[in-house]
């Protein structure tokens, strides 16, 4: 959701001195940094908060949760019973959870299940703002509760009650939302939820907060949403989503929710399945074996076959309902598939560019997407930053601040893309804290001594997050002159300082 953070090679660099500053922490007293909200849009016509928090703060809380993940794995439905796929946890040293191919036998499970005789009806049921609506209280109960030893308990009110707490304003509800150890905390809260459903035999399958319930009758399909429906706000205080929770026959969840490729399908539907099914791509496959030559053949003699292009001008064609499944597949597969023709991903990023205000949900990838690219032209990239940064400029209509963070990413890559005066006037003109820190971190990468100085007198009032981006940029100063300005406003913090 969000992009990398540049202090991570800070952080890499003075490793020994940060972790042994953390180690320091009595994290019961401890105030985290403030957190910095991005609100990133999921339609056009909806958004959710994402937090971005201070490295020092997403170091303790993955450690926290690191700690205690093991006995919520251990609490969890069993990965034998094939319900529960999201987020396994597979013991390894310093790994949150497993990814590898995990998605994909989700999908496999839906397929199989939809296939039995007994499977007439499936009632698809999804929690409304998952995360934001988390009771904390709730939260520390269960991690409590599956504790195997004294430390996971201590875990459980120390990062809970004091950290989460403190993170979210003093707020009883919510989590992070964003960072990856969240992804174990929301799965904590639902090992009840499962196990409630289990005992009472009823045959679901899960990916985060979607249920998939296949049902013999429709009734026996109703009675169990509102079962699931009580249970979770009881037990939760959670709600399911009215528009995303309903029932459909077996028929109807098959070609609506399930694409099998087959002759009767259109272009659209036969891309996003070779899409979806070829394995480079997802978040954490890094590990993932390479594809074999056949799998690699297979996936470009079907994009042969199709107008890509013209798959994806249709997609955008319908501006109150634009195809965004269509278009993330496209643009996350397309780099990471051996033997696509240069022509063919040139012309997909014309299109993305063109139509840039349309796809504000799918920013991250259009981003991942450009700079997947190793052979543009300084022609190109002049041509590219220039539409890319066009609705920026918009004082009547501007994009959402998670737009323009993602796009501002791309200028702080290289300063091939340069552009640095359109972005210091972004940087003057924007109230977006979340805007002006990828701003000043572009500024660091091609910016000069005078595009510094324009950011420099901000440190002081700016939140944690855009004091670091600014301490980035001022690296553009002359040392004794950036040396004397760290003096005079206080630069604090061991990482803060290493910047």
């Amino acid at each position: 959701m969000l992009p990398e953070p540049s202090e991570w090679s800070v952080v890499k660099t003075n490793w020994a001195a940060i972790r042994l500053s953390i180690e320091k922490i009595d994290l019961d007293n401890y105030e985290p940094y403030t957190v910095s909200k991005v609100f990133a849009p999921k339609s056009r016509s909806n958004i959710r908060v994402t937090h971005l928090l201070h490295p020092q703060d997403l170091l303790i809380y993955t450690a926290l949760v690191l700690i205690a993940s093991p006995d919520i794995e251990a609490a969890r439905l069993s990965k034998k019973a094939k319900r529960v796929f999201s987020y396994r946890i597979d013991g390894s040293a310093g790994v949150l959870y497993k990814s590898k191919g995990t998605f994909e036998a989700y999908r496999e499970q839906l397929s199989s299940k939809s296939e039995k005789v007994n499977a007439k009806f499936v009632a698809l049921a999804d929690i409304a703002d998952f995360y934001p609506r988390i009771y904390q209280h709730r939260l520390e109960n269960v991690i409590e509760s599956v504790a195997r030893n004294q430390r996971t308990t201590d875990v459980a009110r120390v990062l809970v009650r004091k950290f989460i707490s403190n993170l979210m304003g003093r707020n009883s509800y919510g989590i992070p939302v964003g960072p990856y150890a969240s992804r174990i905390l929301g799965e904590a809260v639902l090992i009840d939820v499962d196990a409630n459903l289990q005992s009472q035999g009823v045959d679901f399958v899960r990916w985060v907060d979607d249920y998939n319930i296949f049902c013999k009758t429709e009734y026996e399909a109703q009675s169990i949403l509102f079962t699931l429906a009580e249970w979770l706000f009881t037990n939760h205080g959670l709600t399911l989503q009215s528009a995303k929770s309903k029932i459909l026959p077996i028929d109807k969840y098959r070609s609506e929710i399930l694409i099998h490729p087959g002759e009767e399908l259109t272009d659209r539907d036969t891309v996003v399945q070779v899409l979806r099914e070829f394995r480079i791509g997802y978040e954490g496959d890094e590990d993932e074996e390479e594809p074999d030559e056949q799998e690699i053949a297979e996936t470009l003699a079907v994009l042969q076959g199709i107008d890509l292009k013209g798959m994806l001008e249709e997609s955008l064609a319908d501006t109150a309902l634009v195809d965004y499944e269509a278009v993330t597949y496209a643009l996350v597969k397309l780099p990471r598939i051996p033997g696509v023709e240069e022509h063919v991903k040139h012309e997909v990023l014309n299109l993305i560019i063109d139509n840039a205000e349309l796809l504000y949900p799918v920013a991250e990838y259009i981003a991942k997407y450009i700079l997947s690219f190793d052979n543009l032209t300084a022609k190109d990239q002049k041509k590219i930053a220039s539409k890319l940064l066009k609705p920026l400029k918009s004082k009547r209509n501007p994009p959402p601040p998670y737009y323009a963070m993602w796009i501002l990413y791309i200028f702080s890559t290289s300063s091939n893309w340069n552009h640095v005066t359109d972005i210091v006037s972004l940087y003057r003109e924007s109230k977006s804290e979340i805007i002006k820190r990828y701003a000043a971190l572009a500024v660091h990468i091609s910016g000069s001594r005078a595009d510094a100085l324009n950011m420099k007198d901000d440190f002081v009032a700016a939140s944690p997050m855009l004091k670091s981006a600014i301490l980035f940029a001022t690296r553009k100063l002359g040392v004794d002159e950036r040396k004397h300005w760290k003096l005079s406003v206080g630069v604090s913090g061991l990482l803060e300082k290493s910047i």
